[in-house]
């Protein structure tokens, strides 16, 4: 082999360039993305990798080989954090969706006195009964039936503060959706504006009610006359009222 031919050959031999196989395998990796938020680091990442390997494969004048793989890296990271974005957001539209109806018909039954529906809504432990055993008028079979418990809970719901505004009020507005913090994650947290009242019974009352509201699935039977089954439906219940005392 002559120097000549042996230049020709290094000229010709190009080195991977290790970025755009980091690139690339960084890129399979962003559909972890479509998993939780907090993974959109991973197609953040993924993308800036496979920019600075399109500029390792191509300056210099015996540039590196791997644009493709490069490139390819950046179209996977490009397209799954597009992709998770566009499925968070529209999921996060449905919940406050679901939320806001879920608060405007539990106002509509505070308002028409459907106690019974009321009480539907709230999820268990939101109204927890406190034992009396040594009081004088104590009923020690005021709570023991379900029925019993559930009117208690109704009465003391009926005196929520929160839940007598919106009782006194007959528009209500909802001024801001967020997710729950701290012991509250995954929840959502309604802020309610109650101040657009044209006669306030009581003065008194929060013009301002906070709620929080959480979603649970659980198996329904199926209606309809081809119905055979179960099916899973999607149940949202207010899990705390503030104010409440």
């Amino acid at each position: 082999m002559t120097v000549i031919e042996a230049e020709d050959n290094a000229d010709k031999y190009r080195p991977i360039s290790t970025l755009a196989v980091l690139a690339l395998v960084a890129g399979f990796f962003s559909v972890l993305a479509l998993m939780s938020q907090v993974l959109w680091v991973i197609p953040i990442f993924a993308a800036g990798l496979s920019i600075a390997a399109v500029r390792d494969t191509t300056i210099g004048k015996s540039h590196k080989a791997g644009r493709g793989i490069a490139l390819i890296g950046l179209a996977l990271s490009v397209g799954f954090g597009l992709q998770s974005f566009s499925v968070f957001s529209v999921n996060a539209w449905i919940d406050h969706s679901r939320a806001r109806e879920t608060v405007l018909q539990w106002h509509q039954a505070i308002r028409a006195g459907e106690w019974d529906v009321v009480h539907g809504f709230c999820a268990p432990g939101l109204i927890p009964l406190e034992e009396d055993h040594g009081g004088p008028d104590h009923d020690g079979h005021h709570h023991d039936s379900e029925e019993g418990r559930k009117l208690s809970e109704i009465k003391l719901l009926r005196n929520f503060p929160a839940v007598r505004s919106l009782a006194a009020c007959d528009k209500i507005t909802i001024v801001e959706i967020v997710r729950g913090e701290q012991q509250y994650q995954g929840a959502l947290h309604l802020t309610v504006d109650v101040n657009e009242c044209e006669q306030h019974s009581e003065d008194a009352l929060p013009r301002v009610v906070d709620l929080w509201l959480n979603h649970k699935t659980q198996k329904e039977p199926e209606v309809g006359e081809d119905a055979a089954g179960f099916q899973n439906v999607e149940i949202w219940q207010i899990i705390r009222v503030d104010p409440s005392e």
